[in-house]
């Protein structure tokens, strides 16, 4: 592994390099402006985009003259070039990928730094930000769908269905669904559901609110609907879910008696 810093001069265009053989090479945007070709889409990339080269590949070279770019770069020796992630990506925050690049770039030039275990961290950490799930790889969908993808996560919680998606993010409904089929693999419906989930996974397993509010939190019409659709997508039930991956298990059994014991005396 070896980690450097590129500034782009002033100017629209540099010669790319090209990738030799058991190499890959990943360039990080700190600032500035850069195009770059995606699914056959010459797009504008600034900081926070991320681009992984393999073997025979080229570098990024397109550039702003009033912006150019500045990016680290990061060369790692592979034995099958197999690339593990999307050639471009846009971490989430921005922010997360330079820190992450500086990060880098002061242990590899510091010294003493154990360079098997650096070059292991930076390979692993971006292949995870970068494997294909859909927010690393919006940078690859169509406006119309980031659209309704954005619209979703903000208000999943909230009485929304596929017709108003499509409202909002100023598509027709057919052409929701075949975006969501073609890109996402499943239907909005399913998306919708999915971050319910996920945001209740997080309540579950992170806290002590009580599931029944989770629910309404989450937004499930009721506990039973809850109840269904998590076990459904997860095999799991809430509270089983609760008790296996909550950190402190123990703690949360003796919550349960607790509300239980005060409920039985209230009744009485």
């Amino acid at each position: 592994m070896r980690v450097g810093f590129f500034a782009c001069p002033s100017v629209s265009r540099v010669s790319p390099a090209t990738i030799s053989p058991s190499f890959e090479c990943v360039e990080i945007l700190t600032g500035g402006k850069l195009y770059f070709e995606v699914n056959g889409e010459r797009r504008l990339f600034e900081r926070g985009a991320v681009f992984w080269h393999s073997e025979g590949e080229h570098t990024i070279c397109e550039t702003d003259a009033n912006d150019p770019y500045r990016c680290f770069v990061l060369y790692f020796r592979v034995g099958d070039n197999r690339r593990p992630g999307p050639r471009a990506s846009v971490w989430d925050p921005p922010e997360s990928a330079v820190d992450f690049a500086t990060e880098c770039h002061k242990a590899f030039h510091a010294g003493g730094a154990d360079m098997e275990a650096l070059s292991d961290y930076a390979y692993s950490t971006i292949r995870w930000k970068g494997s294909p799930h859909p927010a690393s790889m919006e940078v690859a969908f169509p406006e119309p769908l980031k659209r309704a993808i954005t619209y979703i996560q903000r208000t999943c919680t909230s009485a929304i269905n596929p017709e108003i998606v499509a409202e909002k993010a100023n598509l027709s409904r057919p052409y929701l669904f075949a975006l969501f089929r073609e890109y996402m693999k499943m239907t909005p419906h399913h998306y919708i559901l999915s971050q319910r989930i996920g945001k209740a996974k997080l309540l579950l397993s992170g806290g002590l609110t009580p599931i029944k509010e989770i629910a309404t939190l989450c937004g499930f019409e009721s506990l039973e609907v809850f109840y269904r659709s998590f076990k459904k997508e997860t095999t799991l039930t809430p509270a089983d879910y609760r008790k296996r991956y909550s950190p402190y298990p123990e703690s949360w059994e003796k919550v349960c008696f607790l509300r239980n014991r005060a409920g039985k005396a209230d009744a009485s």
